[in-house]
């Protein structure tokens, strides 16, 4: 039995508890990335990035995000130090490094934010930790990464938006048309892009020549999910008519030091497990990305917000005949079964990192 759980049956002690723990996991915390941050590669006279809200947590496709951050990094800043900062040591926290950063961060330093769903109410503390960054530190220049945009609240969106649109050096890159027109709105005074999302610069980058076989389905199970599990499971049960070979998983993985250590590796086992099969099937945004990584052709679910389906028009005109949105349960049956009997493998070519990342700099140099 864990604490936790000894705490829920002892109600009295419930409270004192799960504050002790997240007490501990603070200091814990602080400790960790103290220690980094004192033994991180930075040069106080030199050319430094600092890389805020590297991700820590077992979604596959914010860590691929990193990933992918990283190597962009490395190609187009071979010169810089590169220093990676936690969310939950800056913000969420009782024992926050911003000390440390105020005495090591000079104004020519370079400040990168971690791309996905983090201009958002919605959970998380990326929003708070933006806005803390971008408020004590004006003078920096600075690029989000492409985000997805949403907020139940409006007061939090005003917070957001006063403090982000008051940067004059921040560059705001929006991953899908809705996040981009909802950035305009909130930033007028400052840059706004419309850009992919970094992990379709892996797109492109490998062949396979695996046999083809079976149907893979990537379901999210988290709040943004549209559909039941009644729903889904018959829509599995359906196709297991067209294949034996049924696959069922999810991005978000269970969290362990080996994941975050080997990143790179299981996005590479993930992506090679998708090209063992003739469809993907999908509600989520980087399980369509990294299925077309791996040459798969995608179906895509649609979840209770915009980000999923407005992310594939990154792909219309690109790779038209292998992403298909699905308007309910019944489409998406009869795309999967198009989709499987034409078994159509994705002709690979590196469009997304040349035509959009590989000019990137530019855009941030020119303010």
């Amino acid at each position: 039995m864990s604490i936790i759980d000894f705490a829920r049956k002892n109600k009295r002690l419930f409270k004192p508890i799960l504050v002790a723990k997240y007490f501990v996991i603070n200091i814990l915390t602080y400790i960790r990335c103290s220690k980094e941050l004192k033994s991180a590669n930075f040069d106080i006279s030199g050319l430094n990035i600092f890389y805020f809200g590297k991700p820590v947590h077992s979604n596959l496709g914010d860590l691929a995000q990193g990933v992918c951050i990283r190597k962009w990094l490395k190609k187009h800043y071979p010169n810089y130090s590169v220093i990676e900062i936690e969310t939950n040591s800056v913000v969420n926290t009782r024992f926050p490094i911003i000390k440390q950063l105020k005495k090591i961060i000079k104004d020519t330093d370079l400040f990168v934010f971690q791309s996905g769903y983090t201009t958002t109410d919605l959970g998380g503390f990326a929003d708070l930790m933006h806005r803390k960054i971008v408020s004590l530190f004006p003078n920096n220049r600075k690029i989000m990464m492409p985000q997805t945009i949403f907020f139940q609240d409006k007061r939090n969106e005003k917070r957001t938006s006063e403090i982000l649109n008051s940067d004059q050096n921040l560059l705001f890159l929006a991953r899908d048309s809705v996040s981009y027109k909802k950035a305009l709105e909130m930033f007028p005074d400052i840059r706004v892009m419309l850009f992919p999302d970094i992990v379709t610069t892996l797109i492109g980058k490998r062949t396979y020549n695996n046999e083809r076989e079976g149907i893979i389905f990537c379901l999210r199970d988290d709040s943004e999910k549209y559909y039941s599990d009644i729903e889904l499971e018959s829509l599995i049960g359906k196709c297991s008519i067209l294949s034996k070979k049924i696959e069922r998983l999810d991005t978000t993985k269970k969290l362990s030091k080996d994941l975050l250590k080997e990143t790179e590796k299981y996005i590479n086992d993930e992506i090679t497990n998708y090209s063992k099969y003739k469809v993907m099937v999908t509600d989520r945004y980087h399980g369509t990305i990294l299925a077309l990584a791996a040459g798969t052709p995608v179906i895509i679910l649609k979840t209770t917000d915009h980000k999923v389906v407005t992310g594939a028009d990154w792909f219309k005109g690109i790779l038209d005949d292998y992403v298909y949105v699905a308007s309910d349960l019944e489409e998406a049956y009869d795309l999967i079964s198009k989709v499987y009997y034409e078994n159509k493998k994705i002709k690979q070519f590196d469009y997304f990192e040349s035509e959009y990342y590989d000019k990137l700099p530019m855009y941030i140099e020119n303010e």
